[in-house]
């Protein structure tokens, strides 16, 4: 991708979680009505793809350009679709924590619009570097050749020309984004206060404000063309958002009193300390040295049998008349065989390894003491994932360095060092998603093997995720084929950018889920 582009992705990812840290730096507030936005968002969308899929089916929903016969009709049905799927588990999800007392001030009600809002920007994060990424590889592409529609090579020679034109179109999908956080969270203020207020019309309002701007947006889309207009319209469209914002914070927010937490380089300090501790017990614990071995094994043995598994069954008795149906193994039956053997176990080994980081602690008292003294959560809990994934990034390496020995000394042609390195570094990315949702796990489970479970459990519904093509081009399954590309003398395309940038969104989600989670509990 280019520069300014990854620059903007990297910022759609940060800064709805600035966001809130700096809002957490202000006021009292918890990590977990931050994942309970995030939860809200994507439930919704469980319903409201297949809810627009069906209205499309029944003609509701119709085309969408200027010419479209029903384009009024069509993006005012597409703006109550989101409005009322988004505001329906939005209302659930306040119901559920204002029946817990998690969101009685006004900061509780940002905390979750920021959630809501700010997955949905890492989402769209992840989609837009696949988009992109896509779109710069066509660009010396012949596109008469890739048998489109008039109608489809149109729009595809419009959005070639839209990312070869001002380098500053990279950060519109930044804006957009952090325009419809703010829309977000006055949605979520409004539904707030309907709870707070016991004013049902509130909840009405936001679901209502929330249609609008999705339909007047689809619908003046179509006849503007100049993109940075179109920004201007959706800043007029959330102005009375911000308005509102600022007066509930007036007249709920302001009155609250301020957090003054330690200073920033304290906690971090605490962190350094933390990751100290964590690596001694790794090395005390012999499993720096367990994972290494078991990853170098895998390193080693996985281009021998590449190389030789043919040559064992060909010389079994009676094998021989199969001997001209046994492919003649290559370099990339090597980096096959080598990625088989770590994503079969690797996600295992990662649950083995994780499972008792939190969970352990709490059982034996030690969690308590720790955070006793105090420790920031986030220090505690990112401690332990800082220091898994130093541990599993020298395996990897080691790893990955004796599997390029073998596989250069026994395959024609050889790998090249340099993009077998950018895979090995894209297989610890895969194996960190596993890491995470076993960190997540433990901080969860009041037991190693309730935290074994969760995680065991988290990773399946991944892997089964991940056997969708649509999906896997955004979770950590799609990164595989990407790897098994890198360092082939002469590799296939293939756009794992999507799938990086999700598998960094699924991490971070679940560093924070834990985080909160630890937040919450009385250790």
């Amino acid at each position: 991708m280019n520069a300014l582009y990854a620059i903007a992705v990297t910022l759609m990812i940060g800064l709805p979680l600035l966001m809130a840290v700096a809002l957490r730096r202000r006021f009292r507030t918890l990590w977990l009505l931050w994942t309970a936005g995030a939860l809200a968002f994507f439930l919704s969308q469980v319903y409201h793809l297949p809810l627009n899929k069906w209205l499309a089916n029944i003609g509701l929903i119709g085309p969408i350009g200027s010419d479209a016969p029903d384009l009024l009709r069509t993006s005012v049905v597409l703006g109550l679709s989101a409005g009322l799927c988004e505001g329906l588990m939005r209302l659930i999800t306040f119901w559920f924590l204002n029946r817990r007392r998690l969101v009685p001030h006004w900061q509780d009600g940002v905390m979750v619009g920021l959630g809501h809002g700010g997955i949905e920007a890492m989402i769209l994060a992840a989609m837009s570097a696949l988009s992109v990424a896509a779109l710069f590889g066509l660009r010396e592409t012949d596109l008469s050749t890739l048998n489109l529609t008039t109608e489809q090579l149109a729009q595809l020679t419009r959005q070639l020309d839209l990312i070869s034109g001002s380098p500053l179109v990279a950060f519109a999908p930044l804006i957009e984004r952090l325009l419809a956080i703010s829309l977000h969270v006055t949605v979520s203020l409004l539904i707030w206060l309907a709870f707070r207020l016991h004013r049902p019309l509130y909840a009405v309002a936001g679901i209502l404000y929330h249609a609008f701007v999705d339909a007047t947006a689809v619908y003046v889309g179509q006849f503007v063309a100049n993109m940075w207009l179109m920004e201007g319209v959706v800043l007029l469209l959330t102005l009375p958002g911000w308005v509102f914002i600022w007066w509930t914070y007036r007249r709920y927010g302001a009155d609250q009193a301020t957090h003054r937490p330690p200073p920033i380089r304290l906690e971090w300090r605490q962190w350094a300390t933390m990751t100290r501790k964590e690596m001694i017990e790794q090395w005390r614990t012999w499993k720096v040295v367990v994972i290494s071995v078991v990853f170098i094994v895998f390193g080693l043995v996985s281009p021998l049998l590449a190389r030789f598994t043919s040559e064992i069954l060909l010389s079994v008795p009676g094998a021989e008349q199969f001997a001209g149906l046994v492919p003649v193994p290559t370099t990339a039956d090597a980096i096959g065989q080598y990625l088989k053997n770590l994503t079969q176990f690797g996600f295992i080994i990662a649950i083995l390894a994780g499972m008792g980081a939190i969970a352990g602690e709490k059982d034996r008292g030690t969690a308590a003491m720790i955070l006793s003294k105090p420790v920031a959560r986030w220090a505690f809990v990112g401690s332990k994932f800082t220091a898994q994934s130093i541990v599993y990034l020298l395996a990897l390496l080691l790893a990955g360095s004796a599997a390029l020995f073998y596989t250069n000394l026994l395959f024609d042609p050889p790998l090249m060092a340099g993009p077998f390195l950018w895979g090995t570094l894209l297989l610890w990315l895969w194996l960190l998603a596993y890491a995470a949702i076993t960190l997540m796990g433990s901080a969860i489970g009041r037991s190693v093997l309730i935290a074994a479970g969760i995680a065991l459990l988290g990773s399946v519904i991944l892997l089964i995720a991940g056997s969708f093509p649509q999906a896997a081009a955004l979770l950590p399954s799609g990164l595989i084929a990407w790897i098994s590309q890198l360092g082939l003398s002469d590799p296939a395309a293939v756009n794992g950018w999507g799938a990086l940038i999700g598998t960094v969104v699924l991490i971070l989600f679940c560093l924070v889920t834990a985080v909160g989670v630890v937040e919450r509990q009385e250790i």
